[in-house]
């Protein structure tokens, strides 16, 4: 699991810091108070590093100054940094702050795992999620139970993991489409109707459910967790 900084804007922050732990990453999110942040809030320290930073440009004040004041202490020097920005603001990124890639709003959770990956190269054995027997493999976009291959589809893939990742709550259909389609899908939802009755089929007889509340949404459930 990365350590991930997040430093965004109150509306894009939620959104970000859920769909990064929706991949398996750790992500702390410090309050953003103009340019007077203090290093000592976001947990870049030496006894206390981050592997990754993503900025929001959406953040008031000057972006390379606020990168380049946040990559200063030598905790943080070779910290990769990942920017979220809009594409009508791509012409505008400066490389020279310390900015290692970015990636466009809208994005799907595909996109935003697979550049993640390119920037951390990850090793294969911390690319897990695991609950007892069921096996999420992030790096094959492979799933196991009781070290059997599930036969999936990408989107059912990411369903799956996105629900598992966020097990004991109840995402509605429109949450999920924007989560794992992307903002800018156009299909209906009945979409997700579909991927969650193909998954169930090919999941029948494991331990773990995806749960259906009347009226709301979809959820996972797994015998082990607490209740």
């Amino acid at each position: 699991m990365s350590h991930i900084l997040l430093l965004a804007s109150e509306s894009r922050g939620m959104r970000l810091k859920s769909d990064l732990e929706s991949i398996g990453h750790s992500v702390s999110r410090p309050a953003w108070n103009d340019e007077r942040v203090a290093l000592s809030d976001t947990g870049i320290q030496p006894g206390n590093p981050v592997d990754l930073l993503v900025v929001d440009d959406t953040l008031p004040g000057h972006l390379p100054n606020r990168v380049q004041r946040l990559l200063r202490p030598p905790a943080s020097r070779n910290t990769p940094v990942l920017l979220i920005t809009d594409e009508a603001r791509v012409a505008n990124v400066d490389f020279s702050a310390g900015i290692t890639d970015f990636i466009t709003q809208p994005y799907s959770l595909e996109q935003l795992e697979t550049r993640l990956r390119l920037i951390l190269g990850r090793t294969e054995r911390r690319d897990v999620i695991r609950l007892d027997e069921l096996v999420i493999n992030l790096v094959r976009y492979e799933v196991r139970v009781n070290e059997v291959l599930v036969d999936l589809t990408l989107k059912e893939y990411e369903l799956l993991k996105y629900l598992v990742a966020h097990r004991g709550r109840v995402f509605t259909r429109s949450d999920l489409l924007d989560r794992i389609w992307g903002y800018d899908y156009h299909g209906g939802m009945r979409t997700v109707d579909v991927h969650v009755a193909r998954l169930r089929a090919k999941l029948a007889g494991f331990n773990g459910t995806i749960s259906t509340v009347r009226g709301v949404g979809y959820g996972f459930d797994w015998p082990s967790d607490p209740t």
